[in-house]
């Protein structure tokens, strides 16, 4: 039988939002040990890592701002892969523009260039998008953004030796009547005086297991690559009249595409390739915006999950009251890249607190 381990604070899962939180734990001086069964979060891998600081229909406006400080700034060691700062465009209605300024306004006060663009300005400055009359643009110069698998490595580097990461399945948490006392795993068991449930819709067997109803289901997105006769000066873009994003791919000529899907409860799993039919309802969206996909190839793409809340509304850092030192991070709908800084700032503050109880 594996020995027990031993951590301050156990996190199950490796995805960007445990190893944010293992990173600000171990600044602070705590051990942590990590628990995932891969080597990192498969839904964070397959991540289009789109980084903006402005977001007007998130539950939490401050999240993205700090969170795209954070990412700019390359972490708190200089370390973290660069933002491909391409320039982020968030399309919204003009009716909506009213109820998004304070959100605008935030951007500004941290100290990041913002522009509105009404739809002639945006059509001027990339005249590879179509955009309606009744459309504007909040374009962030600044934002973009980032390779998946190398911002979980720049975490994993900062966090230190203070982060142990444990390959095993976890398989139920371990607590007495009031109080979180670790998660048992399929290798060794880890005995901790704090847990972070952060492994998406896998937080909620994990949850039950100690008593506390943590509903959450998947949701079906199917990332797609096309190739197209031109990126030149393209942005990110993020379209919240059609669902539509895209942006520019590490190859020349080709953009990663997207749009979210209503099909929910599908495998938690995910595969390279995108089924045919998937790919023509993405294009169809997204050429809306940018009419070149109209006629692209399709040269790639991934079929994966997002988890969320069963009604589709916000995640949540939860400290639970029973058991106690027990955190959940978890159902940020596909938007979990871009304010993970933050998440993983609000985890650990919460986990610190419970060691101190």
């Amino acid at each position: 039988m594996t020995a027990a381990l031993r951590a301050d604070v156990a996190i199950v899962g490796a995805g960007i939002t445990g190893l944010a939180t293992a990173e600000r734990l171990t600044a602070h001086g705590a051990e942590v040990i990590v628990i995932d069964d891969s080597a990192t979060d498969a839904a964070t891998l397959v991540s289009g890592g789109l980084i903006r600081a402005f977001d007007p229909a998130g539950a939490y406006a401050a999240w993205p701002v700090e969170s795209c400080v954070r990412y700019l700034a390359r972490g708190p060691h200089g370390s973290w892969p660069a933002v491909r700062r391409h320039g982020s465009l968030t399309l919204i209605d003009e009716g909506d523009l009213g109820r998004a300024a304070p959100r605008i306004e935030a951007v500004r006060s941290a100290g990041l260039p913002v522009d509105v663009l009404d739809a002639d300005d945006i059509v001027k400055r990339h005249p590879q998008l179509t955009v309606p009359g009744h459309v504007v643009g909040v374009l962030e110069p600044q934002a973009g953004w980032l390779p998946a698998a190398e911002t979980l490595q720049a975490l994993h580097r900062d966090a230190g030796p203070g982060l142990r990461l444990l390959r095993a399945r976890a398989l139920g948490l371990t607590h007495s009547s009031s109080r979180v006392q670790g998660v048992r795993t399929s290798g060794a068991d880890v005995h901790a005086d704090a847990v972070l449930l952060a492994a998406g819709v896998g937080s909620t067997p994990l949850a039950a297991s100690a008593g506390v109803h943590l509903p959450l289901r998947t949701r079906a997105v199917s990332y797609c690559l096309f190739r197209v006769e031109d990126t030149t000066g393209l942005p990110t873009m993020v379209d919240h009249t059609t669902g539509a994003w895209l942006r520019r791919w590490d190859t020349d000529r080709t953009v990663l595409a997207g749009v979210p899907s209503t099909r929910t409860d599908v495998p938690a799993r995910t595969r390279d390739g995108v089924d045919p039919a998937e790919a023509e309802r993405v294009r169809a969206v997204v050429a809306q915006r940018f009419p070149q996909l109209a006629g692209a190839a399709v040269v790639g793409g991934v079929t994966a999950y997002d988890a969320m809340v069963p009604a589709g509304g916000p995640g949540s850092v939860t400290s639970r009251p029973r058991p106690r030192g027990l955190v959940t991070a978890a159902g940020w709908n596909g938007g979990g890249f871009k304010i993970a800084p933050a998440v993983g700032r609000q985890a650990a503050d919460h986990l610190l607190e419970a060691l101190q109880r």
